[in-house]
């Protein structure tokens, strides 16, 4: 293929390939434990650091100190801005250039990746959770440098009318979230946290994990919330990062009614199994609220156990990763060419229950990894 050749079509997928509350037949995938190997920061101009600046340790606040106003400090909160659809994998591409440790030299003299897929947890887990989304659709872009894909998130049409037309009750509400991470993590251990400094919302900590599925390589970044120990951890050491037990922290409203226990049922409960399970968390830790932004309650959920009575099914998820992965990558070596490398656009359309592609070549084939980059696997910095 040449030039800005487009092919369109949809990847050959079972979307629907089990039902909630249905059996699932099929055995559990061969996925080995997530192992991470490095880290990096993302500072408050959203700036990358190649180092644990940002890195947390847990400390739950007292429980006489409950409950806890989530709106304390809003008004001076300091939001993320919206930034450009690549930001995320030139960032992940940075930490890369930057531990050319993970490069191998091919039998050409180039430079590649031991790895078939470049990504992230999130998208991970929006693939995974897609057999049982009928509502909203997303759109992912996956391109090849030297066999490896990368893979990357672009917001849809309707995420971007979400994003611009959010009422200050929704900015707050997702604030909330943000002010829970900082009642309950410290930057040094058994050193209470600051609460009343402004919550920046930009900063982040994240881990690079790899793991194995199916016999695919998978490289992908994870923003962590917090560590549990009692002594400051050395992540520079591997033993000690590889030991290190990460939670989640997720805030949820108190006391559900009958559709929101539902909700949490068959969704919610479901993208936090997926979230932790794709970084071999242990514990999530909930915070309870009502809808004023009150805090009544911390709620421990052991991830081994989340799926038990619930109507998704653990295997069924990883199988279609394991499945759109694996047809992804058929579809990237059936076209790829080393002179005209395509961008795969991928729509999935919920409503109808497909994963839509199209290939943009030449000039239609947006920047999706830096020219830097790809200089650097040429050989040619």
């Amino acid at each position: 293929m040449s030039g800005a050749t487009k092919c369109d079509g949809a990847l050959h997928l079972n979307v629907r390939l089990h039902k909630l509350a249905a059996q699932f037949a099929g055995a559990f995938p061969n996925l080995s434990r997530p192992q991470p190997i490095g880290f990096y920061s993302i500072n408050e101009a959203r700036e990358f650091q190649d180092d644990a600046s940002n890195a947390t340790y847990l400390f739950l606040p007292p429980r006489n100190t409950l409950p806890l106003n989530l709106n304390a400090g809003i008004e001076n909160v300091q939001r993320k801005v919206a930034q450009h659809e690549y930001h995320d994998i030139y960032q992940f591409c940075q930490y890369i250039y930057n531990h050319q440790e993970l490069l191998v030299k091919s039998s050409n003299g180039q430079l590649r990746l031991d790895n078939d897929f470049v990504t992230f947890r999130g998208i991970l887990r929006l693939i995974m959770c897609t057999p049982y989304e009928k509502q909203k659709d997303y759109k992912l872009m996956a391109t090849r440098l030297n066999d490896t894909i990368y893979i990357a998130k672009v917001e849809t049409e309707a995420d971007r009318i979400d994003r611009e037309q959010m009422t200050q009750r929704q900015l707050d509400m997702c604030s909330w979230g943000f002010k829970f991470e900082q009642y309950c993590t410290t930057d040094t251990p058994n050193i209470p946290p600051k609460t009343n400094v402004p919550v920046i919302e930009a900063k982040e900590f994240a881990c690079v994990y790899r793991c194995k599925l199916n016999g695919m390589n998978l490289l992908y970044g994870a923003e962590m919330d917090g560590m549990k120990s009692d002594v400051i951890v050395d992540l520079d050491k591997p033993e000690q990062l590889r030991s290190v037990e990460f939670v989640e922290l997720k805030t949820t409203a108190h006391q559900l009614n009958r559709n929101q226990q539902r909700s949490f049922d068959n969704y919610k409960s479901l993208n936090w199994w997926c979230q932790s399970y794709l970084v071999g968390i242990r514990t999530i830790l909930a915070g309870l609220r009502d809808n004023q932004g009150l805090l009544h309650d911390i709620k421990e959920y052991n991830v081994t156990e989340m799926h038990r009575q619930k109507p998704w099914s653990p295997a069924a998820v990883v199988t279609f990763l394991s499945n759109f992965l694996h047809e992804l990558k058929s579809l990237i070596e059936h076209i790829d060419d080393p002179n005209d490398p395509p961008v795969v656009m991928l729509d999935y359309i919920a409503n109808e229950g497909q994963v839509l592609y199209t290939v943009l070549q030449g000039t239609h084939r947006p920047p999706m990894l830096p020219n830097w980059y790809r200089q650097l696997f040429r050989g040619e910095t």
